[in-house]
């Protein structure tokens, strides 16, 4: 696994790798791509799909140059944000703006396991910040998006976030995971279930 961060909103974009067959899957499609293009050029590895965890345009600004880049690939997404992949329309009223549209989208399904390749994860349903927001799990590390940060949660003052929901799934697809499962936020560093289990203040 490998990561980039955009320089606006410091926003990680992953490149996850099956070390034997190559096949890959970028997860969250940051303000820069060109970052993740040349990761990818420089491992050598297939990217089968773009993976997202929500659809803010921090995670999302990046698609169009991915999609130029990897070809069609499918983008996943929660069924309750396909509608901004698929038809462009902004995750947010507070920051409505046109975006492009996107074909070949594949849902994300709480509780099933979405196959790229070979690789295949665990979706985890992890609203409150957005009501699509999922966590994607694989081995032992839990891609977070915007629900749980290094110390900290999501942002859930949007006119579409949900406080509660947030601390719920938080706490009931997140907290119960084994101490020494990796947290791989949106933002920020890495940070272990352990570690946010006993030090985040704001669980």
């Amino acid at each position: 696994m490998e990561a980039t961060a955009d320089r606006q909103f410091g926003t990680n974009s992953y490149l996850v790798e099956d070390e034997e067959t190559h096949d890959a899957v970028v997860i969250d499609a940051n303000l820069e791509p060109e970052l993740m293009v040349d990761l990818v050029r420089r491992r050598g590895c297939t990217v089968r799909a773009i993976v997202l965890t929500h659809t803010d345009i921090d995670h999302i600004a990046g698609l169009e140059r991915l999609r130029q880049e990897f070809g069609e690939v499918p983008i996943a997404v929660h069924e309750a944000e396909r509608e901004v992949v698929e038809k462009g329309r902004s995750l947010r009223q507070e920051f409505a703006r046109p975006l492009p549209s996107f074909k070949n989208v594949e849902p994300l399904v709480p509780g099933d396991i979405y196959k790229a390749g070979s690789l295949a994860f665990t979706v985890l349903h992890t609203p409150g910040h957005s009501p699509g927001g999922v966590t994607l799990a694989i081995d032992s590390s839990l891609f977070t998006g915007d629900a749980l940060f290094a110390g900290s949660v999501g942002r859930s003052d949007f006119s579409n976030s949900d406080g509660r929901a947030l601390l719920e799934g938080i706490r009931t697809q997140l907290l119960t995971q084994p101490d020494d499962f990796l947290v791989y936020s949106g933002h920020g560093p890495v940070s272990t279930i352990g570690q946010e289990r006993r030090y985040n203040a704001f669980l």
